[in-house]
């Protein structure tokens, strides 16, 4: 209940701080054009009404007071100043009205603290006991109320809550309301694992909510095996025919029957068999395409063209497509991709395996998809950035024959420094380790300063060797070997502390705890391929394709990645899907055509590699 005499002050004073010092009002410095003030100094049309409601408010009992000062919050929210709206509705008590009015008021403030990311506050308003008599409310209230509860949910990371409140309030939503809460829905349910998504529909008792749970497995499990999802998505449609989401399915699940049926019959791969690279490729490719055989899958006729025969790689891609190819999937080296973007009559959709960075293609039916040096550096740097780190300093190797190193380092250097970020220092090494640590930490400054005090005073002097104290974090690329030595040396060096960021470089993609415990602390980013036993296809493709290093396995996740890949484009230049998580990342299809890719990141810990963000709890769909 209010208190008239001190409710008008308080609202008052918050009136006039308001237009003493919020964007809506005059401040001592505002020039006078810019206040909501006419020529005279007096208040505006809609300032007036404010005041002219909170004298109402002051003059009248409960529950009319309530109802006039929350008009006047309205007021403020229509004139911009929604802090002033806010601090007036929580000078009211709620507890004595009668619901409707009471949840009016409540609502308004959980909008404002909503919108200011405030989401456990809003949470806790939208809870209380009295909502427990949600039924009796108006429906557009019910439907507030719940669509509330569900962005906070969103906003505190609990997508299982927020789809809880987003299908209780679908059937009462309209057709339009209810295709966006579809979406919501399967945004939410996609950011759940697997695991998850099976143990709730094995336990829920509730139609609507098991409906949903299971269409969830459908997506999250399936959705890098188009044919598999497909045949799951309409065993789903015949046991949940009369659910609300056969209805309105997602967009991203109407595309795949769609995507299955005008995928191309024939299919070329451009590789160079006559290296490692392409060979693993190859086969991997392959692994994807007899698992899709394997239970009945439709798959395209596959046609090989080995690059390594021509040194005319435009006359190739002709070629085969004078031989049917409905899509060509290469080439894999760089100066051959450099020469297929220049062509600007393609034909057929051609997904190339390697990307030039700088370079605009000529035909936009050109998409490109590459294991990218410079983008695993950028995302690094973007990693280091968001811990909330802000000077570097990086050890790389000296190794002028081979430029992936050179353009990892400088793709970081470049990202860093956007991101307004300083380069401390950078050194590289051979096979003196420590001596370049020294040099990188400054260590011999501080010997340096010790025998000039020696010197100074004409006696031995006792000290303790200091590392250089401005940098907060190393950027280290190097082989697995070379980490394993320049880890432990950065503790007996001083800098044990200083957290070490890494090339996907420093892992060999093996279990090998004994020998990478040395590299313990370390974080990096990595192809999900090779951090977990969640790909169904992993085990099969191994059996058939056996790889024993990282680099090996990262072209095999990178074969598997192109198979999947390819009906998989239109979905992604649709918009149906913003992403889809696959075995080299969540990959997803810039403006400019250029698959990207999102890593994974790992720290080692104890001699093994974890994942520090599951990759199965990343949302991969637009809302």
């Amino acid at each position: 209940m209010l208190k008239p005499r001190f409710f008008i002050l308080l609202i008052m004073s918050i009136l006039l701080a308001g237009c003493a010092s919020q964007p809506g009002g005059p401040s001592a410095d505002a020039p006078l054009d810019e206040v909501d003030l006419d020529a005279d100094g007096i208040r505006s049309p809609e300032e007036e009404m404010i005041f002219s409601l909170l004298r109402q408010a002051n003059n009248s009992p409960s529950p009319e007071a309530e109802y006039f000062a929350l008009q006047a919050a309205r007021s403020y929210i229509g004139i911009g100043r929604e802090r002033d709206a806010y601090e007036l509705l929580t000078t009211l008590n709620t507890r004595q009205l009668e619901l409707q009015l009471a949840t009016e008021i409540l609502l308004l403030r959980a909008q404002y603290l909503v919108d200011n990311q405030r989401h456990e506050e809003a949470i806790t308003i939208l809870t209380i006991d009295r909502f427990d008599a949600l039924p009796q409310l108006p429906v557009p209230l019910q439907k507030e109320l719940r669509f509330l509860r569900a962005q906070s949910y969103e906003g505190l990371n609990d997508p299982a809550a927020a789809i809880r409140q987003r299908v209780l309030i679908d059937p009462v939503l309209g057709n339009s309301e209810k295709q966006a809460n579809h979406e919501q829905i399967w945004q939410d349910l996609l950011i759940l694992p697997v695991d998850e998504l099976r143990r709730l529909a094995a336990e829920e008792i509730i139609y609507a909510f098991q409906g949903w749970y299971e269409l969830g497995v459908v997506g999250k499990a399936y959705q890098y095996n188009l044919d598999r999802q497909l045949v799951e998505l309409n065993n789903w449609q015949q046991r949940w025919a009369r659910h609300p989401a056969a209805e309105e399915l997602p967009l991203t699940l109407q595309l795949v029957e769609r995507m299955a049926s005008e995928r191309p019959d024939q299919i070329a791969l451009l590789l160079p068999l006559n290296t490692n690279a392409g060979i693993i490729v190859r086969d991997a490719f392959m692994s994807a395409y007899l698992n899709v055989l394997s239970f009945g899958g439709q798959v395209p006729e596959i046609r090989f063209y080995d690059t390594s025969t021509t040194s005319d790689i435009v006359a190739l891609h002709a070629q085969a497509r004078r031989d049917g190819a409905g899509m060509i999937i290469g080439p894999l080296l760089r100066q051959n991709v450099a020469a297929i973007q220049q062509v600007r009559n393609l034909g057929v959709p051609t997904l190339a395996l390697n990307n030039i960075e700088g370079m605009q293609p000529a035909s936009n039916l050109l998409y490109q998809f590459a294991l990218s040096p410079e983008s695993e550096a950028r995302q690094l740097a973007e990693k280091a950035w968001d811990d909330g780190h802000r000077y570097a300093a990086i050890l790389s190797p000296f190794n002028p024959a081979d430029d992936t190193f050179q353009r990892k380092r400088d793709s970081f250097v470049q990202r860093w420094t956007e991101l307004g970020g300083q380069v401390v220092t950078q050194e590289f090494f051979t096979n003196n380790y420590t001596e370049s640590i020294e040099n990188l930490l400054d260590l011999n400054a501080s010997e340096y300063r010790r025998d000039e005090i020696s010197d100074l005073i004409n006696a031995n002097v006792q000290f303790s060797q200091r590392r250089r104290q401005d940098v907060d974090f190393i950027f280290l690329i190097a082989g697995p070997l070379a980490a394993r030595q320049i880890k432990p040396s950065l503790g007996y060096l001083y800098a044990g502390d200083l957290p070490v960021y890494a090339s996907q470089d420093i892992y060999s993609g093996l279990e090998r705890p004994l020998e990478d415990v040395d590299l313990n602390g370390i974080i990096f980013g990595e192809s999900p391929w090779l951090l977990s036993q969640e790909d169904e296809l992993k085990a099969a493709a191994q059996s058939l394709f056996p790889q024993n290093n990282a680099q090996n396995l990262r072209l095999q996740a990178f074969g598997i990645d192109a198979f999947r890949l390819y009906p998989r484009l239109q979905q992604l230049e649709s918009g149906a899907a913003n992403a889809f998580i696959g075995a080299t990342g969540i990959l997803s299809l810039d403006p400019d055509n250029r698959i990207t890719r999102q890593l994974n990141w790992a720290q080692m810990n104890n001699g093994f590699a974890r994942p520090l963000n599951p990759i199965s709890q990343v949302s991969t769909t637009d809302n």
